[in-house]
């Protein structure tokens, strides 16, 4: 072995005789132009990883002495084989077509062929520009950022992180494929297609044309709806959604009074999942989140009753699968003043980490074309030919209309929460959203869905496994709980 390396520096060795100067090469970034060694072979141009290192980050250093050169850069990791042209992205192999080659004590690689791979593993966009022997990195160029993909109770939450609002379509085709054509997009391929490692989607396809982007993601979990809206902080383009297996009920639930009276002491308190359905699951520990869930909604429980303020009617107090519509059917029939559903959060993404806030709001649009067919209502149902099709959707625009009122009290509920937590748990806020989650488009009363953490972050798994943790996060919906109170009672 030790021999096999001797010859492989000896070559190595052989080989940067051979190899002329090219002096440098220029780097362009926002910052200005620098420049980093470089050699050239032939008509090919060599540049210095470890001179490229010190401009954009990372870590270069032997993976196998005097054989293998390992290359660090935020969570990707480059393996190149001395005098080879294949090197190993993370998992995958890739050519470069040249072989990297050690000179002068350092690694070089071929510019135009490893550039184009740098450009696949960076948030930025990089071009080698050969007549200007000019390496260019813009971060501004992308305007099709990254993606995201979460669980839901009731389907699946996708999110694709813009720099600015843009046109887009999108359409359902067969093979269960969700797809997104975007007129003037510039994709991030890496970004995008990094998401593909989860258990949500079969496949991820980003292609990048002349004029125009598109993304496809073919969705394990069949689905008969989505929903789409514009976020901002971060600007996002969000797409819920719906399992084909969820079924609503098919007639408006008799809710009696409508949210909170001239008392607000009722709070239901929501564990997600239960039984057989067991939530996300931790990569590392295996911890199942329905039991997370749970425990965390029982210290709420115990420091909200000890209060003596509040009554609290739990959805689950076991481990037992209970129906959206149950828990939704629970809290109305508790006439509570205050809905709170607590999760954890997962993602395809190790990296992905915070808690995160959400209220029922439903799009702009959404909210008008409820009014215009509320008001066409009586004809749907007056015309024996549609009412029986029609009714369902008759149902869940009247559900819609009722919800409104308590839009802006979910809010401040939801705000709140987060406020809260930010004060307690050290870990990062992702903000307040709003989605239509079913369990929250069916509890009339302000309501809120807490994501506690990531479950599939092993530092954020941990956390959740721990005793002062929980007891933060309890607190925290504790105090919002109490804040809640203090505005609204009486009102």
């Amino acid at each position: 072995m030790i021999r096999n390396i001797w010859i492989i520096v000896c070559l190595s060795a052989i080989i940067s005789f051979s190899m002329s100067a090219a002096d440098e090469v220029k780097v362009k970034t926002s910052g200005g132009i620098q420049k980093i060694a470089a050699l050239e072979q032939g008509k090919q141009v060599y540049y210095s990883l470890s001179g490229l290192s010190e401009l954009i980050g990372g870590k270069v250093g032997w993976e196998r002495l005097g054989y293998s050169v390992k290359f660090s850069l935020d969570t990707n990791v480059f393996i190149f084989t001395v005098g080879s042209p294949y090197i190993r992205l993370n998992t995958t192999a890739h050519n470069m077509m040249l072989p990297a080659m050690l000179a002068h004590g350092e690694l070089y690689v071929p510019a135009e062929t490893f550039s184009a791979l740098l450009d696949f593993a960076m948030p930025e966009r990089i071009n080698w520009d050969g007549d200007g022997r000019t390496l260019r990195i813009d971060t501004e160029w992308y305007n099709i950022t990254d993606l995201s993909i979460s669980a839901k109770q009731n389907g699946l939450l996708i999110e694709i992180f813009i720099s600015s609002p843009l046109q887009y379509e999108i359409y359902q085709s067969e093979g269960n494929w969700i797809n997104l054509n975007f007129p003037d997009g510039r994709i991030n391929r890496g970004k995008i297609l990094a998401a593909e490692g989860g258990n949500l989607v079969y496949k991820i396809n980003a292609f990048q044309f002349e004029t125009s982007a598109q993304i496809s993601l073919r969705l394990k979990r069949q689905f008969r709806k989505y929903y789409t809206m514009y976020r901002t902080n971060p600007g996002r383009l969000q797409i819920a959604v719906e399992d084909s297996a969820y079924v609503p009920d098919s007639a408006l639930t008799d809710v009696g009074r409508i949210g909170p009276d001239e008392e607000v002491d009722v709070v239901v308190i929501d564990p997600g999942h239960g039984g057989t359905d067991f939530g996300a699951i931790g990569r590392q520990k295996r911890t199942r989140e329905k039991t997370v869930n749970l425990e965390l909604a029982n210290l709420v429980a115990k420091m909200i009753r000890k209060d003596k303020q509040f009554k609290v009617v739990m959805t689950r107090t076991g481990d037992v699968e209970v129906s959206l519509d149950e828990r939704a059917r629970i809290a109305n029939e508790a006439k509570a003043d205050m809905f709170i559903s607590i999760h954890c959060n997962s993602s395809g993404k190790k990296t992905a980490h915070g808690f995160q806030v959400f209220y029922l709001a439903p799009a702009k649009n959404d909210s008008a074309r409820a009014v215009a067919q509320f008001e066409n209502a009586p004809f749907l149902v007056n015309d024996p030919s549609i009412r029986d099709r029609e009714q369902d959707d008759l149902t869940l625009i009247l559900n819609d209309m009722i919800q409104t009122e308590f839009l802006a009290e979910s809010a401040d509920l939801a705000y709140m929460a987060d406020m809260e937590m930010r004060k307690k748990l050290g870990i990062r806020s992702r903000g307040v959203d709003h989605a239509g989650f079913f369990v929250l488009n069916r509890v009339y009363m302000p309501s809120i869905l807490v994501e506690t953490a990531f479950i599939s972050n092993a530092d954020e798994e941990s956390l959740l496994k721990s005793t002062g943790f929980r007891d933060d996060v309890a607190e925290a919906i504790y105090n919002a709980v109490k804040r809640f109170k203090s505005k609204y009672e009486g009102k």
